[in-house]
């Protein structure tokens, strides 16, 4: 975002979940396997709701965080904190929201791999992570076999034979 004349300024605080807007232009979704595990990771690490707080304008649209509200909300959940930024543009908003819920980067498989098991980032809704050729037991050189390995790219799913 450009430099603003106007002052933007944030106020955090905890409001009833019932009493914030959903925007009409949100234009994420997720299907049931992801919100199941988004609850799941709720449910797991509730201290999250306190990390990651939902981001609304000054009338409590939300700009930043439907899902976690929806799915608070189906877990039973009646407040949530909140970062309400006073402010913005009704163009800033619009940037806002796409530019929160643009995902870009990708994952270092190796320093995954080296610092966390892949049945605990599996449990945390990793499942989808492929590291490759990373094996779960080192190959014993001696007892190779003269049989082709299949792979699948992880971008396209197409298999092939080395």
């Amino acid at each position: 975002m450009a430099k603003s004349e106007i002052e933007v300024t944030t106020k955090d605080e905890v409001v009833k979940i019932e009493a914030l807007i959903a925007t009409d232009i949100n234009p994420r979704k997720i299907n049931r396997e992801a919100f199941d595990a988004l609850k799941k990771s709720l449910t797991d690490f509730p201290d999250m709701k306190q990390l990651r707080p939902i981001v609304v304008d000054e009338k409590l649209v939300i700009l930043g965080g439907h899902q976690r509200i929806y799915a608070l909300k189906d877990l039973g959940y009646i407040d949530v904190l909140v970062k309400q930024v006073f402010g913005l543009t009704e163009k800033q908003k619009r940037e806002f929201i796409i530019k929160d819920n643009t995902a870009s980067g990708d994952w270092d498989s190796d320093i995954l791999a080296n610092n966390w098991e892949m049945a605990e980032l599996e449990g945390w809704g990793l499942n989808k992570f492929n590291f490759g050729d990373v094996d779960e037991e080192p190959n014993d050189p001696a007892s190779k076999d003269d049989k082709s390995k299949v792979h699948t790219c992880p971008n396209c799913d197409f298999e092939f034979e080395d």
